[in-house]
């Protein structure tokens, strides 16, 4: 039998254990709100302009790079990752979802929200948003007050959730809005 190996053995970059007590929860706040803050204030003249000149015998005023600008949304990836349920059935149980998002600058983030907290997001982004963005917010799954602890209701629920929140924290310009921040840190 082979010896058992560190596991970080081949690791070349530098691992470092932060303790409990060593972070200030609300300098990471004020920095993060900075952050956002930076990339809100990019201006929509600084996206690349189109090169002059035909790319094409198709056509004269259409390019494929039109669109590269950046995204303001700060969101990379967006799951799910499960679901708890919380206090007893009797004495006003309720699931958490397990949000995970994963920010461009590869900070991961774990928001833990109730079905009422997407509810809370979805009416703030149909209050702040103005109409012709409305389209892109989707619908919520439904509520069901009979099988709301059932294991595979939750399950297709969690999924539902995650198609919806990827929806909203990827769009280019939904994902970069305040409401979206506050939803996130709160």
């Amino acid at each position: 039998m082979p010896a058992p190996t560190h596991p970080f053995r081949n690791t070349e970059s530098l691992l470092v254990v932060i303790p409990d007590d060593g972070i200030d929860v609300e300098a990471e706040a004020r920095l993060y709100d900075e952050l956002c803050d930076d990339q809100v204030s990019i201006r929509p003249s600084t996206r690349p302009k189109s090169p002059q000149g035909s790319p094409s015998i198709f056509s004269r005023d259409i390019w494929l790079n039109d669109n590269s600008g950046t995204s303001l949304a700060f969101a990379r990836n967006v799951h799910i990752a499960g679901w708890t349920s919380v206090g007893d059935k009797l004495g006003g149980a309720y699931v958490v979802y397990d949000c995970v998002i994963r920010t461009k600058e590869g900070t991961t983030i774990h928001a833990h929200k109730r079905y009422s907290d997407f509810v809370l997001l979805y009416d703030a982004l149909k209050h702040s948003l103005p109409k012709h963005q409305h389209h892109f917010i989707p619908a919520l799954p439904p509520k069901s007050p009979f099988s709301r602890y059932r294991a595979a209701f939750v399950d297709r629920r969690r999924r539902q959730l995650q198609y919806w929140l990827s929806a909203v924290l990827l769009h280019p310009e939904i994902g970069a809005c305040q409401s979206v921040r506050w939803w996130v840190m709160d």
